[in-house]
């Protein structure tokens, strides 16, 4: 394996060591930050009363913002 030297910021680094957990490295830390996540890697994370709770709340939202652009295109 190849290694890189990377110049960072004081900023940066004490942000990536707060990232930091126990037994990490900086590579693991930035690996972990920078991987790309898929649908199916997130697909079941919800268990099935979260999920039907969740939408119920998108709903509620949908409906205020609903009645919000009705009360403005009125006006």
């Amino acid at each position: 394996m190849s290694a890189r030297t990377l110049s960072l910021s004081e900023v940066v680094y004490a942000r990536l060591d707060a990232e930091r957990k126990e037994g990490e490295s900086f590579n693991d830390v930035i690996t972990r930050l920078t991987d790309k996540k898929t649908l199916t890697s997130i697909v079941g994370f919800l268990k099935e009363e979260g999920a039907e709770e969740m939408w119920q709340v998108i709903e509620a939202m949908r409906e205020k913002s609903r009645g919000r652009m009705l009360r403005l295109t009125e006006e």
